[in-house]
């Protein structure tokens, strides 16, 4: 199993990030894969409704 958490604050280094670096080591010692994922500053566009991702 893996676990992908997504910090959507724009305070990268923030109280977001601090729980879920807690949340995502108690899911390692328990051998589980995780990956987080840092949206502040990264451009991020909304739909546009263009059916490109229905491939």
């Amino acid at each position: 199993m893996k676990v992908v958490a997504f910090n959507g604050s724009a305070r990268r280094d923030g109280n977001t990030a601090i729980l879920l670096g807690y949340v995502l080591r108690e899911l390692e010692a328990e051998g589980i894969e995780t990956e987080l994922v840092r949206l502040a500053g990264k451009k991020i566009h909304g739909c546009h409704a263009c059916r490109e991702c229905f491939g």
